[in-house]
């Protein structure tokens, strides 16, 4: 007895037929186990199928099928044995009678003898199969079927883990192939420079015209940040004539736009300030200031003045231009030369920045990208230190750690760097303080500056500018290119007033231009 015996197609073609079903279907669903340590050998049939009654109907139609398999090989087999015992009987009688009509006939007697042997060895197996009974038996009737399919619980455990597990296997995937930087958290493992913090990305700007978020009165998250990073920054520089060059790691990782709004943010909170398009190869500063940052500037300066030339003062304020916010100057990066780069490299570029230094609180330098470029390094060298400008899910480590290396590299000072449009949200309860602010309430009216120069006269406005002032000249008229002592009265240059917005009235020009 074998497996093989109850899968036969003698079997399983006779167990479909009963239920209708193909057989080959019908041997993929069943299952034998014999068990041999037994007298009588024990055959198991599990059968599976769509539902309990379906397994039930298949281990049953397998055992009657083989059940009558087995019957009709043992018939089949006993017939066999009683043909071979008629054929031995008719042997002997014939041997009998050859003995019988010669007894010296020894061969005859041997051939006898094996034919009466022969057929008293057929006799018992026949009286064998006779007495045996049945051939087989059902010890027990086949049940309805279990389920083999864990429960609904069990699935859903299983389901919920392996989403685990695949959830985490993305994350390590991630962490091991994608290497861009994801969080100012990564900056200092990554580059070794220090983070001065996150610019968080703000839809509201790109329809914002300038894209100026610090000049306006709403208090948004990106604002804050930009005002967080100008107080940073006052940390690592000089409290008079600082000077930071802002570079990036790429293009468009928003140099020109953290340069535009920090001069923005130092001119609101009282300082002087004047912003440099130090990037001669692709300005951007026109976005922020229009007309302002066109013109002739760093380039034509630059182009002027030779190797051993003296560089006047006069050469560098004639080409600043005012802006429309108070405190604030632009000087342009001017016509694109041919070899940005070699004009940045004269020794003029270290008088065009003192002589900066010398006209403003602060001074800003957009710079080019800081990768494949000279230009941030010649720039860097002249300033306090640079700010570099990195992207969250798009600037690549290595190049992060590539910039700061060049630039330390060329001995330039790198006061740290700034992941720029992060998508991290603040928590809900800093909303009541500042965030959309603007957007859902009517900006409030300010009250007027208690400032004696508030209503005075020319006259009166010329006595107070005539008054005594800090040494360092603070102001100039680009008519006469003469220098003033002009000085901010300081209970005018409250820091981040909301009359810090574009001048509105003639006066205050007027009363520059008598000053000079």
């Amino acid at each position: 007895m074998s497996q093989e015996a109850v899968t036969s197609p003698a079997v399983m073609d006779v167990a479909a037929e009963q239920l209708g079903e193909d057989p080959g279907a019908l041997a993929g669903s069943v299952q034998v186990v014999i068990d041999g340590t037994t007298p009588l050998a024990r055959v198991a049939i599990i059968a599976t199928g769509l539902s309990p009654t379906q397994s039930q109907s298949r281990a049953a139609a397998v055992a009657s099928a083989y059940t009558a398999y087995v019957d009709q090989q043992l018939a089949t087999a006993l017939v066999t044995l009683q043909q071979r015992q008629a054929e031995a009987i008719t042997e002997a009688r014939d041997l009998q009678q050859a003995v019988a009509d010669d007894p010296g006939d020894a061969i005859a007697a041997t051939n006898l003898a094996t034919a009466l042997s022969k057929m008293t060895t057929i006799n018992l197996a026949i009286e064998s199969v006779n007495d045996a009974g049945a051939a087989t038996a059902v010890v027990s009737n086949p049940a309805p079927g279990e389920p083999t399919v864990p429960s609904a619980l069990i699935v859903l455990l299983l389901a919920l883990a392996t989403g685990l597990i695949v959830g985490i296997a993305a994350a390590l995937i991630r962490d091991q192939f994608d290497n861009r930087l994801r969080g100012e958290e990564e900056i200092e493992s990554t580059s070794g420079a220090r983070s001065l913090g996150e610019l968080s990305w703000d839809r509201g700007v790109a329809s914002t015209h300038p894209p100026l978020p610090v000049a306006h009165n709403d208090r948004t998250d990106l604002s804050e940040r930009l005002r967080t990073l100008r107080s940073t920054l006052q940390v690592f520089l000089p409290d008079r004539q600082a000077v930071a060059v802002v570079t990036s790691v790429e293009p468009g990782d928003g140099k020109s736009f953290v340069s535009a709004n920090l001069a923005m943010a130092w001119a609101r909170a009282g300082k002087t300030v004047i912003l440099v398009g130090g990037d001669l190869r692709r300005p951007d500063l026109g976005r922020y200031f229009y007309d302002a940052a066109d013109g002739e500037g760093l380039s034509e300066i630059l182009q002027e003045h030779e190797i051993g030339e003296t560089l006047a003062r006069s050469s560098v304020e004639s080409r600043l231009n005012t802006t429309s916010y108070r405190r604030l100057r632009v000087l342009p990066a001017g016509a694109e030369p041919p070899d940005p780069a070699d004009l940045l490299a004269r020794p003029v570029l270290g008088d065009i920045v003192a002589h900066l230094r010398s006209l403003a609180d602060v001074v800003i330098i957009d710079s080019p990208p800081a990768i494949g470029m000279a230009d941030a390094a010649l720039l860097a060298l002249q300033s306090d230190g640079a700010v570099v400008i990195s992207s969250v899910r798009k600037t690549d480590r290595v190049l992060l750690a590539d910039t700061i290396a060049a630039l330390h590299a060329a001995g330039a000072e790198v006061i740290g760097v700034v992941a720029n449009r992060s998508r991290r949200k603040l928590p809900k309860t800093y909303a009541s303080y500042y965030v959309n602010r603007g957007a859902h309430a009517p900006v409030p009216q300010v009250p007027a500056i208690q400032d004696p120069a508030a209503s005075a006269t020319v006259a009166e406005l010329r006595r107070l500018l005539d008054a005594p002032s800090d040494p360092a000249p603070r102001s100039r008229t680009r008519a006469s290119g003469t220098e003033s002592a002009d000085r901010e009265d300081p209970r005018a240059a409250d820091s981040d007033e909301a009359a810090d917005g574009p001048d509105t009235t003639d006066a205050d020009r007027k009363t520059a231009s008598d000053a000079s």
